[in-house]
C-alpha cells in the first residue's frame, strides 16, 4: 500500500484466520487479539464503534479496564499490520485492499466474472468466477462463530460464495464441462441440500453424463429436505427440469444469470426504474453526494433530524446511481401511516410484483432466503426510507454486493454493521441564500440579506423550513423580507406559519413525537423547559438526569436519534467559551416548549 509503516501483508479469512507478513506467517496467539483482528478484517475499510468491539470481546459484563485493554490489543496488532488500523474518534478501522485481504480479491473476481457474463464473454467469466471459487478454503472464521458481530458476516460471506459458485458451475455446464463440474457438485450439493440452483446444476450435469436415474433421485432427495426443513415444495422451475429428465427429453440448455432465465426461478418482469421524480431546485449537499457516489460500501445510511432532507437527498442521488443498476431502482417506505411495516410483508409484496409465486412460503426466514436469492445476481438499487430500527433494515439487505442500498432514518442506526453513515445537519448560510433565491427570486433575497440572516437565526436552515419560507415568499411577491420576519416574530403560534398545502412542519413534529416506539418523550419535554436552542453540557446533564436514565446517557440517546447535535464552539455567546455545547432545531425547541407549556405557541 506504499506506507513506510505498513509492511507487506496478506490476510485470509475465507477459512481459518491466517496472517502473512512479508511472506512469513505471523503468529497471533492471544484469543481476544485474534478475535479483534477477525472483526476488523471482516468489516475491512469500515469504522467499527469501540462499544461494539468491547461487547464482542467481553460480552455483557466487560471489565472496567475494557477500553484500555482494547487500546492495548490494537497497539499489539499494529506491530503486525502497521498503521492500517486507525482510530476514527468513535471507533477503529482496518484499511485494506485486494492484495491485503482475500475477501476483497474474492469480491473483485466475482464482480468481474459477472460483468463478463453480461458482456457475453463466457470463457472469461468462467475463468474469473472459477478463480473466486478456488479462493474459498472452508467456512470463514469458524473459531469465532459464537460472536454475533462475526457470525453475521460469516453468513453473508457464505451466501456470497454460494451465489458465485452457482454462477460458475452453471457456466461450466453450459461450456460442456459437466463431467468436471460434477467433481465439486457432489460435495457442495451434499453440504447445502436445499439450494435449488445447486440441485438443478447437479441434475443437469448428471443427465448430460447419461446418469438420468441419479438425477431423478437427487430431485427426490431435494423434495424431502425442503418438506422436512422448510415445509415447502420444490419450485416450478426445478419440477419442470425433473419432468424433462423423466420424459427422456434431457435438461434444457443452461441459461445464465445476467443474460436470460437460469436454472432457478427468475421472473420475466423486472423492477425497472420506479423512483419518484427528482426535484429541480436541489441545493447543497455536494460533499455528501460525492461521498455516496464514490463510497465503496454497498449500504449507506443517511440520518438527520426532522426536515433535514434525508429522503430528498436519497432520491436525488438514486437518480444519479440508477443507470448503474439495470435490474431496477425503487423506494421502499418502511412505515405505513406512521407504523413500521414488517420486512416479510415488504419482501412478499415486491416478489409478487415481479411475478414470483411465494404464496406457499410461510416462514419468514425462508421468505428472506428467497428474497436474497432473487437479488443475488441482480443489480438493483433500493432506497429503504424512514427506517425505524436496525432489524427492519437487516432483513431487506441483499446477500451480495451486486446491489446498492440507501437507507434513511431519524436515528443513526448504530447497530448496523459494515455500512457508511452520512449525517445531515442544516444547510450552510450561503446554501440557504441560494435555496431561497431559487424559490423567491435572487434580487429579492439578496436585496435584504439582514432579514434573511434574521430568519435563519430564528428558524434554522433545514431544507424543509427553507422550502416553506420560500413558498410563503413566492405566494406574497410584494411582501418585503423584513416585514415577513417581523410578522413571524409577532405570531403567537409560529409553528402554524410553516405549512403549505398538505405539508406542515407542526404535523411532522407531532407525528414524530407520537410514534409509539419513541422512547424520548420525557427528555424532549425537559429540553423544552430550558432556554435554547443551544445548551451547555453541565446544564443539559442536570436537566436530563432521570428523563430516561442518567443525564450523560440520555444525551447520548438524543444524539443517536438526532434530536440533539454537538454545537460548534462559539454558536451562542451565552455558552461558556471552549465548553462542550449541544443544539437542536430552533422550531423543534419551540415545539418542545409548547408541549410543556413553557413558551410561546
Amino acid at each position: 500500500m506504499g506506507d513506510v509503516t505498513a509492511p507487506e501483508l496478506h490476510c485470509s479469512i475465507l477459512g481459518p484466520l491466517e496472517v502473512r507478513v512479508a511472506g512469513r506467517r505471523a503468529v497471533i496467539g492471544a484469543p481476544k487479539q485474534r478475535l479483534l483482528l477477525a472483526i476488523l478484517l471482516c468489516h475491512a475499510n469500515a469504522v467499527i464503534a469501540s462499544d461494539q468491539l468491547v461487547d464482542a470481546l467481553w460480552g455483557e459484563r466487560p471489565p472496567r479496564t475494557a477500553r484500555k485493554n482494547l487500546q492495548v490489543y490494537v497497539s499489539a496488532l499494529r506491530k503486525v499490520v502497521g498503521d492500517r488500523i486507525s482510530f476514527q474518534g468513535w471507533g477503529y478501522r482496518m484499511r485494506a485492499d485486494r492484495d491485503d485481504l482475500d475477501l476483497l480479491r474474492f469480491l473483485e473476481l466475482g464482480r468481474s466474472g459477472r460483468a463478463a457474463i453480461r458482456s457475453g464473454d463466457l470463457p472469461t467469466a468462467a475463468a474469473l468466477l472459477g478463480d473466486a471459487v478456488g479462493m474459498w478454503r472452508d467456512r470463514p472464521l469458524e473459531e469465532f462463530c459464537h460472536v454475533p458481530l462475526v457470525a453475521a458476516e460469516m453468513d453473508r460471506f457464505t451466501e456470497l460464495y454460494l451465489s458465485i459458485y452457482e454462477d460458475w458451475v452453471e457456466l461450466e455446464i453450459e461450456l460442456g464441462r459437466h463431467v468436471e463440474a460434477l467433481n465439486s457438485l457432489d460435495v457442495v450439493a451434499q453440504r447445502y441440500p436445499t439450494r435449488e440452483r445447486i440441485a438443478a446444476a447437479r441434475m443437469t450435469a448428471l443427465s448430460r453424463c447419461g446418469r438420468a436415474a441419479e438425477a431423478l433421485a437427487h430431485f427426490e432427495g431435494l423434495r424431502r429436505h425442503l418438506a422436512a426443513e422448510m415445509g415447502i415444495d420444490p419450485s416450478p422451475v426445478i419440477r419442470q427440469l425433473y419432468q424433462s429428465i423423466l420424459n427422456g427429453e434431457g435438461p434444457p440448455p443452461a441459461r445464465l444469470p445476467g443474460m436470460t432465465d437460469g436454472a432457478r426461478p427468475r421472473p420475466v418482469r423486472v423492477l425497472a426504474n420506479r423512483l419518484p421524480r427528482d426535484i429541480d431546485d436541489f441545493v447543497g449537499r455536494e460533499q455528501e453526494i460525492r461521498r455516496i457516489l464514490d463510497e465503496g460500501s454497498a449500504v449507506t445510511v443517511i440520518t438527520g433530524g426532522v426536515g433535514t432532507g434525508k429522503t430528498t437527498l436519497a432520491v436525488h442521488v438514486a437518480h444519479m446511481l440508477a443507470p448503474r443498476y439495470p435490474d431496477g431502482a425503487l423506494v421502499i417506505p418502511l412505515r405505513r401511516h406512521g407504523d413500521p411495516r414488517s420486512a416479510a410483508d415488504i419482501q412478499r409484496e415486491i416478489l409478487k410484483g415481479v411475478g414470483m409465486d411465494v404464496g406457499s412460503v410461510r416462514e419468514d426466514d425462508v421468505l428472506a432466503s428467497v428474497w436474497r436469492s432473487w437479488l443475488a445476481d441482480r443489480k438493483v438499487l433500493l432506497v429503504l426510507d424512514d427506517a425505524p430500527d436496525e432489524p427492519s433494515v437487516r432483513m431487506l439487505l441483499p446477500g451480495t454486493a451486486s446491489s446498492r442500498v440507501l437507507v434513511t432514518s431519524l436515528s443513526r442506526l448504530s447497530g448496523l454493521e459494515s455500512v457508511a453513515r452520512i449525517g445531515l445537519a442544516d444547510l450552510s448560510a450561503s446554501e440557504g441564500v441560494e435555496f431561497l433565491s431559487r424559490l423567491a427570486g435572487r434580487d429579492r433575497v439578496h436585496g435584504d440579506l439582514s432579514a434573511v440572516r434574521r430568519l435563519f437565526r430564528e428558524y434554522g436552515l433545514s431544507p424543509l423550513v427553507l422550502r416553506l419560507l420560500g413558498g410563503r415568499l413566492a405566494r406574497l411577491p410584494h411582501l418585503p423580507l423584513g416585514m415577513l420576519a417581523d410578522r413571524l416574530d409577532r405570531t403567537e403560534n409560529v409553528l402554524d406559519e410553516f405549512a403549505a398545502g398538505d405539508v406542515s412542519l407542526r404535523r411532522r413534529y407531532e407525528d414524530y413525537y407520537a410514534r409509539p416506539s419513541w422512547p424520548h418523550r420525557a427528555a424532549f419535554l425537559a429540553l423544552g423547559g430550558l432556554a435554547g436552542p443551544v445548551f451547555g453540557h453541565d446544564e443539559l446533564v442536570a436537566a436530563l438526569d432521570g428523563a430516561g436514565g442518567p443525564g450523560e446517557r440520555v444525551i447520548e440517546l438524543l444524539l443517536e436519534s438526532n434530536v440533539l447535535s454537538v454545537a460548534p464552539i462559539g454558536t451562542d455567546a451565552e455558552v461558556v467559551a471552549h465548553s462542550l455545547a449541544y443544539s437542536m432545531s430552533p422550531l423543534a425547541h419551540r415545539f418542545a416548549a409548547e408541549l410543556g407549556g413553557n413558551g410561546r405557541r
